[in-house]
């Protein structure tokens, strides 16, 4: 409170006086009082406006009130700003120092503090800043010797003891920091708060400065502090200040002469004087015990006050205990928790974890990973645990990984398509970088590597079950690669910050490189589970990092929290809806409560029941909100519970789950320990005691209320008892019998649970649940799923725990979905503890998986060393490969004995027959065993020109593996050592022999490989080993593709596993023209490869032609060699013709000339009529040139892959295939339609080669006969008019008419030639036919085209002696025929194997498609089989059409019917499969109306 410094103003308020609401008064806001009389107001304002005023704390003069009041709240907050820890330390060096100068005071406790920290205090490091250190204790440094008088003066060397503030890092750490590297914030301590500390704490005391009483115990002497227990040492010693005592006067005087004075007087003066002195003494006797009572009083008050601030102190320490949440294990209230089921399955414990993970994993991102399907959405559990425990090539581990990295293949390329990705490599040398740069750069490497070698990015390589390891190994030593500015930028700002130095597969290099190193080795099958499971979380990792897993989880994320909010707004509006129920019901009350009232005695219950009558509508109403309420609050919870739940964890760090694809709560025990035993764990209380803290209010200001009561009660009772005893006791005295009362003997109170029954820390880190991750109690995994135990688990948690007082909110609010969830939890695969179990689940994961994975091992009995399967499946692969490729006629094998090769591959004994020469320059085999190999290495291949053979500059650089620069962890041994790994790596016993046999069988196989690759011909390749369109005469493109080629051998012949054999081979297979290829050929005319026997072959290009498709038909195979039209034209080659044959061709050449001019004005005027063709929508109305183009395009794609250098192998072969066809060709063949400028051109080039019509044979005539009827327009058959003077035929549509004429029909182009050359008109009127000869009429013929029904051939004597009679008898013709509408386009073939495609590939990627894809199983669906008798799926007709099983549309479309039938059949309407198959079944519909293919739709549609 200010001082004024001048007398008559009164700062203490008058008498509370009482104003009335009209009374006029005067207020000061400053001071908060009211005046009535304006001069005491304008006093009282003069006053506190003026300088006479004084801040209590600062002693600052001449200030106004306003002033000194602010002056005061600034010291007093400067002073609240002062260090606790400080505060003690400061009373003690003012109580040592006996100074009485306040300055010099200040000065030597600042200097004090400043040279010392205490313990207790917190601090912060130097370098350290976001971490705050408590000081455990002082030592001295390790040079400083101790003092002899035990005050450590020089402070500068002494070290300190410190240790995180809880909630920080690592709050278990201690750390010991210098002097010097300790800092306090500035605001804790200065000058400024110390002097207003010291000013508000000290006081004088004879002279002396000491610390004010009630300051020195509050800070020092309750908590007990001293001097040796904040620091090291004793207190410095000070020389107190001299205090001047004032000198004692000498008071004596000189006696009077007083006593000579006359007796009367004397005597009345002293009874005068003995009356004053009496009257003073009775006054100052009165004074006294005023003064006495009064201090009594004040004394009483004053231990009243301290008794009711100790209450009060004891009711808030009462209440903090109670309400305020603690550390779990500083807790002494714990109740007993449940003892759960432990999870024994068919896996190790070790794994189960990790399993478990990944199957959620596969469950909750279904819809990224790519392939997922092949797990029928899910992996089961069977599929997992087969996954981990069996050791096979094909089986579900390698799908599983297959999966995984597969969608991070995609997931790369997404990324690669909305940001181009290059690779740098380091600036400098990666041996002078430093981790994890290094290993960055070296990544760069790898990716160079597959380019070089392989001509194909890591993520295009083929990926299968034997390429995997080699796949998988390639893409963990390129993970991290550095990447150039711009894709780091579109990282950082799509990928959440993510940078190539935090790529996982980079940490797993680094930390692991042991697995890579087995990986070059061994297949990943043969590496310990353990490691599997490293990959397998690192590629989890990996595919969490890319934009489109991060954008799934932020909209997750963002559902959650709308459904939270949503669910906040339900609950808010429902407790709103029942309070206005409340309100109309208490309304309907009050309204008949008078009518009750009033009514007359009989109609009284009339009005009751009227009026309960409403409050039960309105109930009933309210019920049925309620309902609606309650459903929409479970479909909020639902959507909040679609996935992986983390629940919390309890007092002993144990993790609690609730999975999606596993059914109950999963409880881990992780041997991670979260931090160190307690010193001294507090004990528990009673059960008794915990039952009665239990039944205390939750509320604080309830429970204040409840204590302060129940201890003002306690201190009556105490009194009482105690008054009573005494009486009791004067009693007792003067009783002669008395009655005693029975006494109660208490029984024995229960025992206190144990630590370890309470799962609390016992303190001892060698025998203690909590930290100890050897004991033997613990239980890695364990499981509730019962009501039972969930709410077992509910009472049995602390409410005040920090972790269990999450898990207990969590647990409350999805209790219901909870226990919804875990009823179905598959108790029989979690509890396998006994053999019978064991050997039941293991029948059953067999029989549930051997359908799909029966054949893992390719055929070979379980238990097979791995490597053994994979060289066998190897040797049958290499066998099968060289098979197609001889009989196929795309190569042979450059050995002496094709067979002896052959026999010694699978008897194992391979035998090259001859040396071996790969890779640039031709490097013999032996040269390689000398070890004078000399290979190319790889660089950055963007330094090559692809137009440049880079032979010369990569010849001389040696061949490296992308992964003999791993860093060696410990135990891994040296980087360089890692062309052979131990026993030690893997899981599965290997023979020593077999180690060193392996790498030999890996080479013979390479070297097997790499002869049937030079076997091949150079032209049978494709891009990247071949050229796009094969041209000899090109030397740079036919160099720069073997030069690729010469890579790719290096590194085969370079294989240390099978593998990378493998991988070579899939490149290799792929890369192949089987097109080419004899047993794939298709005929170019008509697309088909049926009727083998009547094919012809080209000895270039091995392209087929079916005899009876040539203009002019070949009736018997010619002698030599014999060429395809486009070899012909494209390479110059010629076919032998006889003199007759030529003749022929000439004749027919110069025949066709006027036909072609006469066409040429035809298309002339039917250009002119274009626009009502367009009108007429016509399906046909696309440019026909463009179509031609594109087929030529195809056909010389396909045919023009001559070698001429490779001619002689198949020269002396018989050009025809007779037996039929090994394999069917996996491309879809497209259809294709002869067009009007093809088919002139054909008949140009392609004569008849009879010499004139007179001269055919019978049979040639027959089949003439049967020919149809062509357009000549559109060329295909079902004509329906035929011109009277050339006699060929025509649609209706095609020359623009809407039904036959009535007289004789003329085409244009006979119409046009009339001037120019006369015409014999025929004559059909008497209904004979006419015989003649018109030499003017084309005679083309064709043969008959099954795949493009496409009709050439012109109708003879006996088609116009028909269309005679047909002229006489229009109207029944038009009446009898069936008209055929509009050209005929692909989509009215016979088979339009493009269409079909098209439709299939859109139905198999339909969102409702998934029911469909695959056959139904029935492990899934029992009785299906009983009921569907005719199973169909969409994968089986796609293969029906890939090996040629339909000859006609209606066929796959009655597949397609019929597996909408067996939905229709075995669902039930509102089924989800049924709503997919008729939502599916209408795309189907409408897609078949757009391509004009017949489909009928089953009876599902209707119902839909």
């Amino acid at each position: 409170m200010p001082i004024c410094k001048r007398e008559g103003f009164d700062q203490k308020e008058g008498k509370n006086e009482t104003f009335h609401d009209n009374d006029l008064v005067f207020c000061c806001y400053i001071t908060k009082r009211i005046f009535r009389d304006y001069e005491e107001y304008f006093r009282h304002v003069m006053v506190i406006n003026s300088t006479v005023w004084q801040c209590e704390a600062t002693r600052k003069d001449n200030l106004t009130y306003e002033e000194a009041v602010k002056s005061e709240r600034a010291a007093r907050k400067k002073m609240e700003q002062f260090k606790q820890s400080l505060r003690a330390p400061v009373l003690l060096v003012v109580e040592h120092a006996r100074q009485s100068a306040k300055q010099t005071l200040n000065l030597l406790v600042a200097k004090f503090l400043r040279k010392r920290y205490f313990v207790g205090e917190q601090v912060s490091v130097v370098g350290k800043k976001n971490t705050q250190y408590t000081v455990l204790g002082v030592k001295p440094g390790t040079s400083m010797p101790e003092p002899s008088n035990g005050v450590y003066e020089d402070t500068d060397n002494l070290e300190y003891r410190l240790r995180p503030v809880k909630g920080g890092a690592d709050s278990s750490t201690e750390i010991t920091v210098p002097f010097g590297q300790l800092r306090r914030q500035r605001m804790e301590f200065n000058m400024e708060n110390l002097n207003m500390f010291i000013k508000s704490n000290v006081t004088r005391v004879d002279g002396i400065l000491r610390p004010k009483p009630e300051a020195y115990k509050q800070y020092v002497t309750d908590p007990g502090v001293s001097f040796s227990s904040i620091f090291i040492g004793k207190m410095p010693r000070y020389s107190p200040s001299k205090i001047k005592k004032p000198d004692v006067k000498d008071a004596k005087k000189q006696s009077t002469l007083n006593k000579f004075i006359v007796a009367d007087e004397v005597t009345a003066a002293k009874s005068k004087a003995k009356a004053k002195a009496d009257a003073k003494s009775l006054a100052e006797e009165m004074e006294r015990v005023r003064l006495e009572k009064q201090a009594r009083l004040a004394e009483l008050e004053q231990k009243k006050a301290e008794k009711k601030a100790q209450l009060m102190e004891r009711v808030e320490t009462e209440c903090n205990s109670f309400l305020q949440k603690t550390d779990d294990l500083d807790r002494s209230d714990q109740k007993v928790l449940p003892r759960y089921k432990p999870v024994v399955t068919f896996l190790p414990e070790r794994l189960l974890g990790d399993a478990f993970m990944m199957r959620e994993f596969m469950h909750t991102y279904t819809g990224l990973l790519s392939g997922i399907e092949v797990f029928r959405q899910n992996l089961s559990f069977y599929e997992m645990s087969r996954a981990l425990s069996a050791r096979e090539i094909a089986g579900p581990l390698s799908d599983i990984i297959l999966v995984l990295l597969g969608t991070v293949f995609d997931l790369q390329k997404e990324e690669e398509e909305e940001c181009a990705v290059k690779y740098l490599k380091g600036r400098v040398a990666p041996q002078q970088m430093e981790e994890p740069y290094r290993s960055m750069s070296l990544g760069t490497l790898c990716h160079y590597y597959s380019e070089r070698h392989f001509s194909f990015k890591i993520n295009e390589l083929p990926l299968d079950a034997l390429t995997l390891s080699e796949v998988l190994r390639l893409h963990l030593l390129s993970s991290g690669a550095l990447v150039n500015e711009k894709t780091e930028r579109w990282r950082v700002m799509y990928r959440n910050g993510y940078s190539s130095k935090e790529d996982p597969g980079l940490e797993l290099r680094l930390r692991h490189s042991r697995i890579l190193r087995s990986l070059k080795n061994h297949p990943i099958y043969k590496l310990k589970f353990g490691d599997i499971m490293e990959l397998i979380r690192c590629l989890m990792s990996q595919i969490l990092t890319y934009s489109g897993t991060i954008n799934l989880i932020e909209e997750r994320m963002e559902q959650t929290a709308k459904a939270r909010q949503e669910l906040r707004n339900l609950l808010a509006g429902e407790n709103k809806r029942l309070a206005a129920v409340e309100i109309s019901r208490k309304k309907i009350t009050q309204t008949h409560q008078p009518l009750i009232s009033a009514a007359e005695p009989d109609k009284k219950q009339e009005v009751v029941e009227k009026m309960n009558k409403s409050i039960a509508e309105l109930h009933a109403q309210s019920d049925h909100l309620h309902r609606k309420h309650l459903q929409q609050v479970n479909q909020l919870h639902s959507q909040l519970f679609n996935f992986l739940v983390y629940l919390g964890m309890d007092r002993c760090y144990r993790k609690y789950y609730v999975l999606e694809s596993m059914p109950g709560i999963f409880v881990e025990h992780s041997p991670d320990s979260m931090d160190t035993c307690l010193e001294h764990p507090p004990l528990n209380k009673s059960p008794s005691e915990i039952r009665q803290q239990a039944q205390l209010p939750k509320n604080r200001k309830d429970l204040r209320m409840y204590l302060l009561k129940l201890y003002g009660e306690d201190e009556k009772k105490s009194r009482r008892s105690a008054k009573q005893s005494m009486e009791n006791k004067e009693n007792q005295e003067h009783r002669v019998n008395g009655t005693t009362e029975p006494m109660e003997v208490e029984s024995d109170p229960p025992e206190i649970p144990t630590q370890f029954e309470l799962m609390m820390c016992s303190g001892d880190s060698r025998n203690c649940i909590v930290h100890d991750p050897a004991n033997g109690q613990r239980q890695r995994w364990s499981y509730i799923y019962k009501s039972e135990e969930i709410d077992e688990l509910i009472d049995s948690l602390n409410p005040q725990g920090f972790r269990e007082s999450e898990l207990l909110q969590e647990l409350s609010s999805l209790r219901g979905l909870i226990e919804q969830h875990a009823k179905s939890c598959p108790t029989e695969v979690l509890t396998l503890d006994n053999e019978i179990s064991r050997r039941k689940f293991t029948s059953t994961m067999h029989s549930e998986t051997h359908r799909k994975y029966g054949d893992a091992n390719f055929g070979l009995a379980d238990g097979t060393d791995l490597n053994e399967v994979m060289h066998s499946h190897l040797v049958d692969r290499i066998i099968k490969f060289e098979t197609d490729i001889y009989t196929g006629d795309l190569g042979r094998l450059k050995v002496k004995d094709m067979e002896k090769w052959r026999n010694d591959l699978l008897s194992g004994n391979y035998d090259p027959q001859g040396k071996l020469q790969w890779g640039i320059g031709g490097v013999l085999d032996d040269e390689v065993a000398n070890g004078s190999e000399d290979q190319e290495s790889h660089g950055d291949p963007e330094e090559d020109d692809d137009d440049a053979a880079p032979a010369s500059k990569y010849a001389t650089k040696p061949y490296r593996d992308p992964g003999q620069y791993l860093v060696a962890q410990d135990g891994d041994g040296s980087p360089h050592e890692d062309r052979r790994i131990g026993k030690e790596d893997l899981e599965v016993e290997t023979d020593p022999a077999e180690i060193e046999t392996a790498p030999s069988q890996v080479r013979n196989m390479a070297a097997a490989l790499l002869q049937v690759e030079q076997a091949i011909g150079r032209r049978f390749f494709k891009e990247p080993y071949g050229m796009k369109k094969w041209d000899p005469k090109n030397e740079v493109q036919r160099q720069a593709c073997e030069s690729r080629l010469q890579q790719w051998e290096v590194s085969l012949m370079e294989s240390t596993s099978y593998a990378q054999v493998f991988l070579h081979l899939n490149l290799l297979h792929d890369c192949i023209q089987w097109r080419s290829s004899t047993n794939k050929s298709l005929c170019k005319v008509c697309r088909r490869g049926s009727d083998p026997e009547k094919m012809l072959l080209c000895d270039e290009c091995n392209g087929g032609t079916h005899m009876f498709c040539m203009k002019p038909k070949m009736r018997t195979v010619p002698e030599g060699n014999w060429y395809c039209k486009d070899c012909v034209k494209n390479l110059g080659l010629k076919n032998s013709h006889n003199e007759k044959d030529k003749k022929q061709a000439a004749k027919k050449k110069r025949k066709f000339i006027v036909e072609e001019e006469d066409t040429a004005n035809e298309e002339e005027e039917v250009q002119e009529e274009g626009d009502t063709e367009e009108e007429d929508g016509d399906p046909d109305d696309e440019p026909e040139e463009q179509e031609e183009e594109d087929e030529d395009d195809e056909a010389a794609e396909t045919e023009s892959r001559g070698d001429q250098s490779e001619g002689s192998l198949r020269s002396a072969r018989s050009v025809v295939k007779v037996s039929g066809r090994a394999t069917r060709l996996a491309t879809r063949p497209r259809g294709k339609r002869l067009l009007t400028k093809e088919i002139e051109e054909t008949v140009e080039e392609d004569t008849e080669s009879e010499l004139e019509e007179d001269t055919l044979t019978e049979d040639d005539a027959g089949e003439e006969e049967d020919n149809e009827k062509v357009c000549q327009r559109c060329f295909y058959d079902g004509s329906e008019i035929r011109c009277a003077r050339c006699s060929l035929y025509y649609h209706l549509e095609c020359v623009h008419l809407k039904r036959p004429p009535r007289t004789e029909f003329v085409c244009k182009a006979c119409k046009s030639s009339e001037s120019q050359r006369p015409r014999r008109r025929h004559s059909h009127m008497n209904g004979d036919g006419d015989d003649d000869d018109d030499q003017d009429e084309p005679q083309a013929k064709r043969s008959r085209s099954s795949r493009n029904s496409l009709r050439m051939s012109v109708d003879k004597s006996t088609s116009r002696q028909s269309n005679g009679a047909r002229n006489n008898n229009n109207n029944s013709t038009n009446n009898n025929n069936h008209r055929r509408s509009g050209r005929r386009t692909n989509e009215n073939l016979p088979l339009n194997s493009a269409a079909l495609y098209d439709l299939l590939e859109q139905v198999m990627k339909h969102k409702a498609a998934w029911p469909f894809l695959r056959p139904v199983l029935t492990s899934e669906v029992p009785d299906y089989h009983q009921i569907i008798k005719a199973p169909m799926d969409l994968a089986k007709i796609k293969s029906k059409l890939n090996m040629g099983k339909y000859q006609l549309n209606e066929e796959l479309l009655n597949d397609i019917q019929l597996v909408f039938r067996n939905c229709d059949l075995y669902n039930v309407e509102g089924n989800e499969i049924y709503d997919a198959g008729c939502q599916l079944e209408r795309f189907v519909m409408d897609r078949c109306r757009d391509m004009h293919l017949p489909f009928r739709p089953s009876d599902m549609n209707a119902v839909c």
